[in-house]
């Protein structure tokens, strides 16, 4: 089955560059950066299941289904600035269509070693991502709830999520439970990127917070590693920061879509 379109937002002219951002999120997580950044052509689509995309119960929500998705809106030779699961889903897109992706910029990656390691890294996030790896009952009855109370969820998740602005925060009621449960199931703990990202076709760059506790360094550093012993482009930029660079230091990965735009495409 195709999946229907996503939703997106467009914006400034110039080199394509496509934002995907991570579970629970939508397109207006890119919105400080896209305050301090210009010079390209911008696409930030809600993944399919979230913000404000359809979300129909039927689909797997599995890397298969959200490349199917996103292909149709993302245009050939963009720049893929990927943000956590969305830095997954990026890889992905580089090795099944390196024709729309001209380089890889992945922030916050969460490469973990195996599907064990995800759980118990997801296992320390917040409690419904912790119940949902968990297995238990209760997931599904809070993610329900939230669904069914979703306007008071909106409101309410602001003062819950108080480390990120009330727009993005409210962002994590807009979800059902079959596309939060199989996207983190199948995305986040089942998808392995390793592979695909030492054989990506493309240059990468991996930036990424050093108290990054959804995704530890270590991770990323070991996968850089890989990649740069086979001599392929592997350049890992650890800074100061958390999980959210491109909310909490947006100029610093402006600078960066900048340097990689100055970078000329590579040709076959």
């Amino acid at each position: 089955m195709t999946p229907p379109p996503l939703f997106s937002e467009q914006w400034g002219t110039g080199p394509p560059v496509a934002f995907l951002h991570g579970l629970g999120a939508s397109a207006r997580y890119w919105q400080p950066l896209r305050d301090v950044s210009t010079g390209y052509r911008g696409l930030a689509p809600d993944l399919l299941g979230f913000g404000r995309s359809p979300a129909p119960p039927e689909a797997a929500y599995d890397v298969e289904t959200h490349l199917a998705a996103l292909s149709p809106l993302v245009s050939a030779g963009s720049l893929v600035v990927g943000h956590s699961t969305g830095a997954l889903l990026g890889v992905a897109l580089a090795a099944h269509r390196p024709d729309l992706v001209r380089g890889l910029l992945l922030l916050g990656l969460p490469a973990f070693l195996d599907e064990r390691n995800a759980r118990d890294e997801v296992g320390r996030l917040g409690l419904l991502a912790r119940l949902t790896v968990a297995g238990s009952p209760a997931a599904r009855l809070l993610c329900t709830a939230m669904c069914r109370l979703r306007p008071l969820a909106i409101a309410v998740a602001p003062l819950v999520i108080r480390d990120l602005p009330p727009s993005i925060a409210s962002d994590a009621a807009r979800h059902t439970w079959v596309s939060y449960h199989r996207t983190l199931e199948r995305v986040v703990v089942g998808y392995r990127p390793e592979r695909v990202f030492l054989a990506a076709p493309v240059p990468v760059t991996l930036l990424h917070g050093t108290g990054d506790h959804s995704a530890p360094p270590v991770y990323v550093r070991r996968l850089a590693a890989q990649r740069a012993a086979q001599g392929r482009t592997a350049d890992l930029r650890l800074v100061s920061g958390d999980h959210h660079l491109a909310v909490r230091r947006p100029e610093l990965v402006a600078a960066l879509i900048t340097e990689l735009l100055a970078v000329p495409e590579a040709t076959t």
